[in-house]
């Protein structure tokens, strides 16, 4: 079980990047919506790309807020399926710097609380 910013007790969620997988992304808010959550998470959407254009952004805020569910976990970039996050990678620091921005951004938009940057696998 997980608690709304405001307290107030939510009993599930449902992970999108997971589940509703034979949906396009887009409209997995809205499956998740009409199979009775309020409420949504992601992994990074956007695939590799740390900062996706403003249509991208745009579509995918969209997407959340017109299917009427809240957004209250979403995950910095990472590099799945190699099963690490960006953090955990020499060299790409700048990206990650340049993704918190835009997931801050998003996460602002849509009022979520809960931003994930997964390690993953370390990387000598």
């Amino acid at each position: 079980m997980k608690y709304t910013a405001d307290g107030d007790l939510r009993k599930f969620d449902v992970h999108c990047s997971i589940l509703f997988t034979d949906l396009p992304l887009l409209q997995r808010p809205a499956a998740a919506k009409a199979a009775g959550f309020e409420a949504v998470e992601f992994w990074w959407p956007f695939g590799e790309n740390p900062v996706p254009g403003d249509k991208e952004v745009d579509e995918f805020v969209t997407a959340i807020s017109d299917a009427g569910v809240q957004l209250i976990g979403l995950n910095f970039i990472d590099l799945v399926p190699a099963a690490r996050g960006l953090v955990s990678v020499p060299g790409r620091e700048a990206e990650f710097r340049d993704n918190i921005d835009v997931t801050v951004g998003i996460a602002e938009r849509l009022g979520c609380r809960s931003l994930n940057a997964l390690y993953g696998n370390r990387i000598a």
